[in-house]
């Protein structure tokens, strides 16, 4: 089974794709953010769509954007982005697994210990990468918090697929 892992958003999406549990290839994709943000969705869906064809992915994984975002512009966009993805994958015939943020978390065991006043954001960035690395020797880069140098776009694709192919695998609890 070849599975792609999307971690969307509309200035910088992560994508990895799996042969059954075997990463075999994970990037990013940018658009010029000087495009307005429908535009750089577009750009995405068929740069991503490119991608799922070529690697003849079957199944997609994709984070489900968190409801509770304060920022309705915020909020419009990533459900906009999200509602695109579904429809490439519709057109392209592959079913996708949507996966709340909280449980992917909760499933490679990142989101454990965070403490009240502790900035919870930059910490699960660090600790993504730091478990994609971990998992799948791989040297994915945690520079400092909101460093456009970060590679969490990239480990929090790997980690969504990750928690669906390895949801049986007692090793991964």
């Amino acid at each position: 089974m070849i599975t792609m892992g999307i971690d969307a958003s509309t200035k910088c999406t992560g994508y990895c794709i799996f042969n059954e549990k075997k990463l075999v290839r994970y990037d990013k994709i940018s658009p010029d953010k000087k495009l307005e943000w429908r535009d750089r969705v577009v750009w995405m869906m068929k740069h991503l769509a490119e991608i799922a064809r070529k690697n003849q992915v079957e199944q997609i994984c994709v984070e489900v954007p968190v409801k509770t975002i304060q920022n309705v512009n915020t909020l419009e966009q990533l459900f906009s982005l999200h509602g695109a993805i579904l429809g490439f994958a519709s057109s392209l015939n592959i079913p996708v697994i949507p996966v709340e943020v909280a449980t992917w978390r909760k499933e490679v065991g990142i989101s454990l210990g965070i403490s009240k006043g502790m900035n919870k954001r930059d910490i699960l960035k660090q600790r993504s990468i730091e478990k994609a690395n971990e998992l799948y020797g791989l040297e994915l880069v945690w520079k400092s918090p909101s460093s456009k140098y970060n590679d969490d776009d990239i480990s929090d694709s790997i980690l969504i697929a990750h928690s669906v192919l390895n949801k049986s695998d007692k090793r991964f609890k």
